[in-house]
């Protein structure tokens, strides 16, 4: 097969190997004062390795001010340079172009603080929140205006981070101009309107930054900026305002490639009502795939009319090879830059390289990618799917020194991902799974029909139940891990990963519902098939979880009743940022949850609830599908104590979390054991 994700590509000065391209990502491993550190060698090398044409380090400051994480690398003097000189080094022992990108803070710092701060001043001391105007704040609501000779000092310190760059060894520099930060906002029609300096000139800035850049390192460096090609918001600049305004004076400095973004963080209002502005920057997870190829597609079409042939760099809710391969199609991008798609994976384009794509750990794109905290505060960039990425050199996998017999309650995420480890390692490991198949709530939980990219979902299990089977783990399936086992069995290691459950109200008639099958949890529904339920009208009670369900019934036609007893509707932790869509779509089609509803008695037909004013009411109701949240559950612990057999809890059956905390858990213990 001739893929076209694997064919060299040259630009103006840099040949790369293939098509893909690890994305500029703010990662926030340095020390804390910005110099590279092991932990940020070992995520870069571990990229590289991975098989990318190139791998671009992250945002990288090039004055202390306008920091927007404590952590985020640096290049502030030449004291950098030998720092990211190891970073250079294992990028390019991997067979792969480094770059590096530039940063500086602009409007951003201030985001995530948690405690008041003063006007114009970010969280981190010694930083600012400031752009062209202050009019669009994004960190402090009380920004500052840069004053004229502050870009200028900026320009300089650009250029001179690009001058140390250079000297590190890295072989392209990129430019953060995009999503919020100083010279995006520069750039953008809303936030710089009205000055009345040469900055008024919206792309001077961005200009004099590569111009000067080039009088330090020759015209002949080749220079990647990371722009923001449509800002999205009513009276933003759109696609072709850029291409005649922007890209025709980028073309003119002789960059070799534009990486293209669309989409920003200023509170304005977005052009598309269902694609906000900024989730064309990272995506959430009901955002359409690929929602940025029309854009690129018009890009490519106007830059052409206009005889500019620039190679571009195109990415956005890009996680199957497909996807990718369509982003670099025709009349698209000549290069697929990968974000969030790395960190659940840095291996993939070898996989694909190697005809291995069934292995590829395709993002689910859930909201829990980030599990040490958010990169905008006190946080680095991670991967729910991926415990070992920012962990790299550390939980490279060791040979255990002693074989142990290891038996896993339970085969969902935290399950599977031990199973997975401990086999790695050379352990002896059975799965026990009290149901028929692996893959625990994540196999069912995306089982919607009308609301998009549910698919997702069964991204994790389905690469966890692959691997097991080609590891070939023991797995004995519809069998529960029970104390009488254990002793006659006698494995090393107990591991239990039976997660959760929900956690049922008592009500009357309740359980007697649900053994006739009027009544049923959102666990039973989900997972039996939403068609399975009866015609007719239905009750849903616990909007917390059951929201989204609610909604995928009620857009496939049927008439509902949410019911929720909590005073404010509060979605499920693992709704996270998936709530505001939902609430939208809720508005659309006149479905609202009903608050403070306690559920009193459940009959055959009725389900009796009483309302906050105390006024009681019988629904009448094909069926009661109740999503009441979750408790742990874990009936064998405590059944070994005193045994001599060494038990570990991970995931839910610790506490009700995400399935990323059970990865993260399980791929710990995993390798300590």
């Amino acid at each position: 097969m001739n893929d076209p994700l694997l064919q060299p590509f040259q630009t103006r000065n840099l040949t790369f190997k293939n098509r893909m391209v690890h994305a500029p990502t703010t990662l926030n491993m340095s020390d804390a004062k910005g110099y590279a550190t092991p932990k940020s060698v070992g995520a870069y090398e571990a990229l590289a390795a991975g098989g990318f044409g190139a791998v671009c380090v992250g945002a990288t400051n090039v004055r202390w001010d306008g920091l927007i994480n404590e952590r985020m690398l640096g290049l502030y003097d030449d004291t950098y340079i030998i720092s990211h000189r190891e970073m250079v080094e294992v990028i390019h022992h991997n067979d792969a172009l480094a770059g590096i990108q530039l940063f500086y803070g602009g409007l951003i710092p201030g985001v995530g603080a948690t405690f008041p701060i003063e006007p114009g001043k970010g969280w981190i001391p010694g930083t600012v929140s400031w752009g062209p105007t202050g009019k669009y704040p994004i960190g402090n609501q009380q920004p500052g205006v840069v004053p004229t000779e502050t870009y200028k000092e900026l320009v300089e310190s650009f250029a001179q981070a690009g001058r140390r760059a250079r000297e590190a060894g890295y072989d392209y520099v990129s430019y953060h101009f995009c999503h919020g930060s100083l010279p995006h906002v520069t750039l953008s029609l809303l936030e710089n309107s009205g000055r009345n300096d040469e900055y008024s000139d919206n792309f001077l800035f961005c200009e004099q930054i590569l111009q000067r850049t080039q009088e330090l390192c020759g015209k002949d460096f080749p220079l990647i900026p990371r722009m923001c090609c449509d800002e999205n918001y009513e009276e933003g600049y759109d696609v072709a305002y850029f291409v005649d305004n922007y890209a025709t004076r980028l073309h003119a400095l002789g960059i070799d490639a534009m990486d293209c973004t669309f989409g920003s963080m200023l509170p304005a209002k977005s052009r598309n009502p269902e694609v906000a502005s900024g989730e064309y920057i990272g995506g959430g997870f009901y955002v359409p795939n690929m929602v940025a190829l029309d854009k690129l597609k018009e890009l490519r079409t106007l830059l052409q009319a206009k005889g500019i042939d620039m190679p571009l760099m195109g990415s956005c809710n890009t996680n199957t090879p497909e996807h990718m391969r369509t982003i670099i199609g025709e009349g698209a991008a000549d290069f697929y830059a990968s974000c969030r798609q790395s960190l659940d994976d840095p291996d993939f384009p070898r996989k694909i390289a190697e005809g291995r794509e069934d292995e590829i750990r395709k993002s689910t794109r859930t909201g829990a990618s980030l599990m040490t905290g958010n990169i905008f505060a006190k946080g680095i960039a991670g991967s729910a799917q991926n415990a070992a990425f920012g962990r790299d050199r550390e939980y490279r996998l060791i040979p255990a020194l002693k074989k142990k017999r290891i038996y896993i309650a339970g085969g969902g995420s935290g399950g599977m991902e031990y199973a997975i480890t401990a086999h790695e390692r050379g352990h002896d490991v059975t799965i026990f799974e009290a149901s028929g198949q692996l893959g625990g709530v994540m196999a069912w939980a995306g089982n919607y029909k009308t609301l998009p990219n549910m698919e997702q979902i069964a991204y994790q299990p389905d690469w966890h139940k692959l691997m097991v089977a080609k590891a070939g783990i023991a797995v004995r399936l519809n069998e529960v891990l029970t104390r009488e086992t254990v002793l006659a069995e006698k494995p090393d290691v107990v591991v239990v990963a039976t997660g959760a459950q929900p956690a049922m109200p008592s009500v009357p008639g309740l359980n007697e519902a649900i053994a006739a099958g009027f009544a049923c949890t959102i666990d039973t529904a989900l997972s039996k098939g939403l068609d399975t339920l009866p015609a007719g009208p239905l009750v849903v009670w616990g909007a917390g979880e059951g929201i989204e369900l609610a909604l995928d019934l009620v857009q496939s036609g049927r008439s509902i009743r949410l019911l929720d007893p909590a005073d404010k509707l509060v979605p499920a932790a693992y709704i996270g940022s998936r709530a505001g869509a939902v609430n939208r779509w809720m508005a659309k089609v006149g479905l609202a949850s009903e608050q403070n509803v306690a559920l009193e008695e459940v009959h055959s037909g009725q389900v009796l609830v009483r309302h906050a004013d105390g006024r009681k009411e019988t629904i009448e109701c094909a069926a009661l599908i109740v999503a009441p949240g979750r408790v742990s559950y874990n009936p064998l612990s405590s059944q070994l104590h005193n045994t001599g057999v060494q038990v570990q809890v991970v995931g839910d059956a610790r506490s009700p979390r995400s399935y990323g905390n059970a990865i993260h858990e399980s791929a710990y213990l995993a390798r300590q054991v």
